[in-house]
């Protein structure tokens, strides 16, 4: 039972016990990892964060601060050393051109709505460029490797999202990817 000096009387008569001033823990805040919902962290990877020091070459991070980052599948199956360098280049310019397709100019509320000449929207122009480009690097894609690429770099999957590339099958469906990109980093050169 606590002792009537670490006691302390609340309203309606109850009573809290009071820590000694010795147990207070002076642990580090929490850092802001963003949402924390199941369908907010796919994808995403907690690490350090830190500045790197110029004589070691190694993060330096004294204050254990960590940050959340999003990385796709194309990143984690090169980092797992299943694609080459090539193949990851050749997914990069793939993913970034996709990517492209997906977004917008955004809106410029203080530009005038109302637009009567003939010539087309300069939205509807950079839209068309975008999904010219890439045409031009999908156009490239191996009959056969299109599941696979867009599953993977288009989508940012993992191989197993292919009923084909599940359970005992995933290391074809490694081998296939490291091929299909490779493939694609070989067209990509000529």
């Amino acid at each position: 039972m606590a002792s009537k000096a670490q006691q302390r009387r609340l309203k309606n008569g109850a009573h809290r016990n009071g820590k000694p001033a010795s147990s207070v823990s002076v642990s580090t805040p929490r850092w802001d990892q963003g949402a924390t919902g199941p369908a907010n962290r796919v994808g995403l990877v907690t690490e350090g964060r830190g500045d790197i020091d110029p004589t070691t070459g190694s993060k330096v991070n004294p204050n254990d601060v960590h940050g959340a980052r999003r990385v796709d599948m194309l990143e984690v199956y090169h980092g797992r050393g299943w694609i080459s360098d090539r193949g990851y280049s050749a997914g990069e310019v793939l993913r970034d051109a996709w990517t492209a397709t997906q977004r917008s100019k955004g809106m410029d509320y203080s530009a005038v709505r109302v637009d009567s000449s003939p010539k087309p929207d300069a939205n509807i122009d950079m839209q068309i460029e975008r999904v010219s480009r890439y045409h031009a690097v999908a156009s490239r894609i191996a009959k056969g490797d299109e599941r696979i690429l867009d599953a993977v770099v288009g989508e940012g999957r993992a191989l197993s999202h292919l009923k084909e590339y599940r359970h005992l099958n995933h290391d074809k469906g490694k081998a296939h990817l490291r091929e299909a990109l490779d493939r694609l980093a070989d067209a990509m050169d000529k």
